[in-house]
C-alpha cells in the first residue's frame, strides 16, 4: 500500500446530524448486558492501556482454560447474588475474544444460560482482529448465536500500524477479510479505527473506510488516539512531542469520515460510533442511558442499582478470590443521587438523542433547560433544547466534554 492516501478534496455532504426524532431511540427495558472481558492478546499495542497478556507471557497458570473456569465461577456467584436477572445484550471484549477458543466460548454460553435469563437476547457481540479470524471460527460462532462482530482495525497504514504495535499489515488485513467475506456476511459487521494517528496523512481515514465498504459493514467505531499514562507510546510522547493527541485533527478527521459516511446513508448516533439506522450498538446504548450492567473477568465493571463494582486487574487477587468462593471485587461505590443523574447527563449527551425531562427531577430538569436555552443562545449550532429534551447536534459531540461541564454549572 502506498504511503500516502489520495487527495482529500472530496465534495462531501454536510455533517450535521440527523434531528433523532427520525430515529427513535429503542424502548427502554429493565434489562441489563452482560460484558465479560477476554484478557489474551498476540502482543501488546503500544498504546493500550486495558487488562491484557501475550499469550506467550501469560501468568502461571493462566491459559484460556483455566479462565473459563474462573468465568463460570464468577457466573454463579454472581446468580447466587444477584437472582437471575433478565439480559437484554451480550458482549465479549478484550483483549482479543476472538482468540478465544469456541469450545471456551461454548461452555462460558451454557453457564450464563444456566444462571441467567438469555431468552430476551436480541445481540451478542464479539471483538476481534482481522489476522485472528478463520473460517471454521466463524462458523462455529454463528451456531453459537453470535450475531455481531466487531473488528479492530484501527488503521489501513502500514506505518501507522507499525507504531501502534499491531500484528498485521494492511495488505494481510485486507486479506484476511477478502478470504472471509462470505462467512462474515451472516453477522452485523462493525470496524474500529483510530483518529489522530500522527504516522498517516489526514485523508487516511476516507481511504480506510472506503476500502472496509467493501465488506458491507453497518456500523463504526472511531476513536480518537488517547496516550494512556505509563504506555510505550505515552513514554515515547514525553520525549517526541509530535506524537501527542490533536483534538483539531482529530475533529477534522471526523468530519471528513463522517461525510463519506453520510452519503452512504450512516449516522453520527453517539460522540465516536456511526451506523446504519437501527444498527446502534445495543449494548453499549445501554451504558449511555443507564442501563444495569454486569461485568464478568479481569478489571470487569458492573453498576446494579446505583452500585458499581470493579473487579480485580491482577490475575492472582481475580483467581485467589473465586477460589475462596468469593467475587474477585476490588471496588465498591455506592453512587448518590446526584452522581447517578450528572452521569446520565455526562451519557445520554454522547448520543443523538440527548437526554429526557422523564429521568430527572423536576426542579433539577428546570435548571438544566434553562442552562441549555443561555448555550443554545450563545452556541446555536451545538445544541437542540425542546422542552423536553436536551441534545448535541455532530459540532457540538465534538465538545461534549466542555459543553457537559457548563451545563452543569450550577445544577449539580
Amino acid at each position: 500500500m502506498p504511503d500516502s492516501a489520495p487527495s482529500t478534496n472530496y465534495d462531501l455532504p454536510p455533517t450535521h446530524s440527523a434531528p433523532a426524532t427520525r430515529y427513535p431511540l429503542l424502548a427502554t427495558t429493565a434489562r441489563c448486558g452482560l460484558y465479560l472481558h477476554v484478557p489474551f492478546c498476540l502482543r501488546k499495542c503500544a498504546y493500550c492501556d486495558f487488562t491484557s497478556y501475550p499469550l506467550n507471557a501469560l501468568p502461571e497458570g493462566f491459559c484460556p482454560e483455566s479462565y473459563t473456569e474462573l468465568l463460570i465461577r464468577e457466573i454463579r456467584l454472581r446468580a447466587k447474588e444477584q437472582g437471575t436477572p433478565a439480559a437484554g445484550t451480550l458482549y465479549f471484549g478484550g483483549g482479543t475474544p476472538s482468540l478465544l477458543p469456541a469450545e471456551c466460548l461454548e461452555r462460558i454460553l451454557a453457564a450464563l444460560r444456566s444462571h441467567f435469563d438469555l431468552s430476551c437476547v436480541d445481540e451478542l457481540t464479539l471483538e476481534a482482529n482481522p489476522d485472528t479470524l478463520g473460517r471454521c471460527l466463524l462458523q462455529q460462532w454463528r451456531e453459537l448465536g453470535v450475531t455481531r462482530v466487531s473488528i479492530g482495525i484501527q488503521s489501513l497504514h502500514d506505518e501507522a500500524l507499525r507504531q501502534l504495535g499491531r500484528t498485521y499489515s494492511s495488505g494481510g488485513a485486507l486479506s484476511a477479510l477478502y478470504e472471509l467475506t462470505d462467512e462474515l456476511r451472516a453477522f452485523d459487521l462493525s470496524f474500529d479505527l483510530l483518529l489522530g494517528l500522527p504516522w498517516q496523512p489526514l485523508g487516511q481515514i476516507v481511504h480506510d473506510i472506503a476500502q472496509l465498504m467493501l465488506f458491507a459493514p453497518c456500523h463504526f467505531s472511531l476513536y480518537g488516539l488517547k496516550l494512556e499514562a505509563g504506555t510505550p507510546l505515552w513514554q515515547r510522547a514525553q520525549a517526541d512531542p509530535s506524537l501527542l493527541s490533536q483534538d483539531d485533527r482529530i475533529a477534522s478527521e471526523m468530519e471528513l469520515a463522517q461525510g463519506v459516511l453520510a452519503a452512504r446513508g450512516f449516522v453520527r448516533y453517539e460522540v465516536s460510533n456511526l451506523a446504519l439506522p437501527g444498527k446502534w450498538s445495543r449494548h453499549n446504548l445501554n451504558y449511555w442511558r443507564g442501563g444495569d450492567y454486569l461485568g464478568f473477568g479481569l478489571d470487569a465493571s458492573s453498576c446494579v442499582g446505583g452500585v458499581r463494582t470493579r473487579n480485580h486487574r491482577s490475575f492472582g487477587e481475580y483467581s485467589a478470590a473465586l477460589q475462596r468462593g468469593e467475587l474477585p471485587i476490588a471496588e465498591r461505590e455506592e453512587l448518590s443521587p446526584a452522581s447517578v443523574a450528572f452521569e446520565r447527563l455526562m451519557l445520554g449527551l454522547r448520543t443523538m438523542w440527548g437526554v429526557s425531562a422523564d429521568v430527572f427531577p423536576g426542579e433539577m430538569w428546570a435548571k438544566l433547560q434553562t442552562r441549555a436555552e443561555e448555550l443554545a443562545e450563545q452556541h446555536p449550532l451545538l445544541l437542540r433544547v425542546r422542552t423536553d429534551s436536551i441534545a448535541l447536534t455532530s459540532a457540538g459531540m465534538n465538545l461534549e466534554h466542555a459543553l457537559v461541564v457548563e451545563l452543569a454549572e450550577g445544577v449539580f
